[in-house]
Order: structure tokens, then C-alpha cells, then sequence
């Protein structure tokens, strides 16, 4: 952190004097700072015109940062905690992935089966390159400048065939990274349900917040929840809840991750499911 410190210290002399700098700041030269403090309090108190050279080259770096924040590609629609109706044998929640960045850019899938009603349920994912089989659970691609493409999870029930057959629920977690930034990530958690939803991934009823979770969280709309269900991203149930008047539930004893909870409506049907960021 002092060497960072000393750096921009650096930058900023150069820029003010209209110099270059070649040296490299290392532990033996830290000192150097020391003076450096001082010659800015004296430009400051000398000149207003420095500050407003100081702000200018504060708000470039804070901009390059944000830009370096934001995503290289985007999901349409959203599929953050999503809702699928899953009453045929298949049901896929559709989606578009699109490169929104400058050049290519290379994600990275991975899928976990967190919840599935039954042995014959598999689902699938189907990216801009190909549609996977039910065993492929992470993969690869590669999308170009300005380019888009499908970006679909199957949920299949081979009970359901032929219908009317034995109806399934499901939760899926999905995890999009940016190859060339892993802190570009994005997690998705889709429900298979028979009880609500639609293929166009509607917005989800019960809200959750706050979200990250310390110690308690709390539920809106939830009027409908009679149960839930904590899993692990591995599908473990680590925890189970039933509701409650004050709507407001602890979890503070649990180590910090990412967890899904499920909910469960008088009859036992799932019918939402949302991550839980825990820290």
C-alpha cells in the first residue's frame, strides 16, 4: 500500500510539472514521499489551479476504474432467479448472451443441479456454441465484437413422456465468468416449477433482503411461502425454515458462501427459488 501510495504521489508531481519518470518506485526509495507531501501542501496553498489539475486526474482514474467494472457481456432477459414452468418433457428457460465489450471476450459455464424432484429429471445447457448433453457441466465459448447467441438450461422429465406423465420440480445454479477477468461473473438460479411461471422467465414474487447476509434476512411478498429450504450450490440441505409471522430468519451460525434457498408453498410444491450471498 505505501509503494501504491508513492506512485500516485509520483504521477501526480510528474503530471503537474509536465515531466517524465522513468525510475521505478521500489522499497529503497519510499522516503521520497515524505518530501512529496510537503511540496503538495505548499502547491495547494499557493495555487487553486492545482487542485483543479489534482481533481481532473483523480476523476480519469476514477472513471478507468469503473470502466475496467463493468461487464463485458450481458444476459437478456436477466435470468437472475428465474421461473420456468415445467410441465412438459421439456422445458427450457430461454436467454441471449451478447458481447458488449470491445473485442472478444471468452465466458466461462458452469452448471449444478441443486434440486431435481426425481431420478428421471437431467437438465442441459445450450450456449452460442452448441447444445450440450445432460453430463457436460461446464464449457467454453467464445464470443466476437458485438456478437450475440442462445444461452438456454433444458430442464428434461423423461416421466413425463408421454403426458399426461409424472410432474418434477428443479433448481438449477448456473455461473457465467469472463476468462479475462474472473471478477466478471455472473450467477443465475432457475426454478422448474409446475405451479407458476412461464418460458419467458418471469420476475420473481418473493424478495429477499438484505442480500449479502450476515446474520438475518428477511422476505416480502411471501404470503404464499409455507416452508423453505437452504441448499448449498451442491445441492447439501444445510438448513430448513417454516415461515414465520415476522418473516425474518437467522443464519449467522452458517460459514460464509453462496447458498440457494427454495420455497415451498402449504403443499409442499416448489415454486420459487433465490441465491443467498452469505458473508
Amino acid at each position: 500500500m505505501p509503494r501504491i501510495f508513492c506512485m500516485i504521489l509520483l504521477k501526480l508531481s510528474d503530471l503537474l510539472q509536465n515531466r517524465k519518470r522513468s525510475t521505478k518506485i521500489g522499497r529503497g526509495n519510499l522516503p521520497i514521499c515524505v518530501p512529496l507531501v510537503n511540496y503538495f501542501t505548499n502547491l495547494l496553498m499557493r495555487d487553486i489551479s492545482i487542485m483543479k489539475k489534482i481533481l481532473l486526474f483523480l476523476l480519469f482514474v476514477g472513471l478507468a476504474t469503473l470502466a475496467d467494472a463493468q461487464s463485458a457481456y450481458h444476459v437478456y432477459p436477466n435470468p437472475s432467479d428465474t421461473i420456468t414452468t415445467a410441465d412438459t418433457y421439456d422445458s427450457p428457460a430461454k436467454g441471449k448472451i451478447s458481447n458488449v465489450s470491445n473485442g472478444p471476450v471468452t465466458v466461462k459455464w458452469e452448471r449444478n443441479e441443486v434440486y431435481l424432484s426425481s431420478s428421471n429429471i437431467t437438465t442441459a445447457v445450450c450456449d452460442p456454441v452448441t447444445c450440450w448433453f445432460p453430463g457436460v457441466s461446464t464449457k467454453n465459448f467464445t464470443l466476437d465484437k458485438d456478437s450475440s447467441g442462445q444461452l438456454t438450461i433444458h430442464f428434461y422429465n423423461a416421466a413425463f413422456d408421454p403426458p399426461p406423465g409424472q410432474a418434477g420440480s428443479g433448481i438449477v445454479h448456473l455461473k457465467l465468468t469472463n476468462l479475462g477477468n474472473p471478477a466478471d461473473t455472473l450467477t443465475a438460479v432457475y426454478t422448474y416449477s409446475t405451479l407458476t411461471g412461464t418460458e419467458e422467465l418471469p420476475a420473481p414474487v418473493v424478495k429477499l433482503f438484505p442480500n449479502p447476509v450476515t446474520d438475518f434476512f428477511t422476505l416480502q411478498n411471501a404470503e404464499e411461502v409455507a416452508s423453505m429450504r437452504l441448499f448449498t450450490i451442491g445441492g447439501q440441505v444445510v438448513a430448513r425454515f417454516e415461515a414465520s409471522a415476522s418473516n425474518t430468519y437467522a443464519i449467522g451460525q452458517l460459514p460464509a458462501g453462496n447458498y440457494v434457498l427454495a420455497f415451498d408453498d402449504k403443499n409442499g410444491n416448489l415454486f420459487q427459488a433465490v441465491e443467498i450471498h452469505k458473508r
